[in-house]
């Protein structure tokens, strides 16, 4: 550390570095037996706040996400319109095969011209 070049700096600087470094040398571990200082707290994370690129990112992921649940809901929205035009086109079959039909499908004109005979319910 003592090959450090100061000399384009201001002389403030130089001060403040130099004095950093007296605290580093003055602050120096020295290893104990097994190579790892003993007292010396390990260091925090740093947690720092998400910046702008972080929102960005987080935002496209989100719209992203926004668009995959419109696709599949415009998909179900389109094979419910199937379901119904093909329930429709049910109806409408049925509906004209009935409508069709122009005589009287029951026999009781039949029973009601004829009388009945003794026999007939045998």
């Amino acid at each position: 550390m003592t090959n450090i070049n100061t000399e384009g700096l201001p002389p403030e600087m130089q001060a403040r570095i130099a004095d950093i470094i007296e605290k580093a040398k003055s602050n120096a571990i020295t290893p104990t037996g097994n190579g790892m200082p003993t007292n010396v707290p390990q260091p925090q994370a740093v947690v720092r706040p998400p910046s702008l690129m972080d929102h960005t990112i987080a935002l496209r992921q989100e719209v992203a996400d926004m668009r995959n649940e419109v696709a599949n809901m415009s998909q179900q929205v389109a094979a419910m319109g199937q379901v119904v035009e093909a329930v429709g086109q049910a109806v409408g079959s049925l509906y004209n095969m009935f409508q069709a039909q122009t005589e009287i499908t029951d026999y009781s004109r039949s029973y009601e011209e004829t009388a009945p005979g003794l026999t007939d319910d045998y």
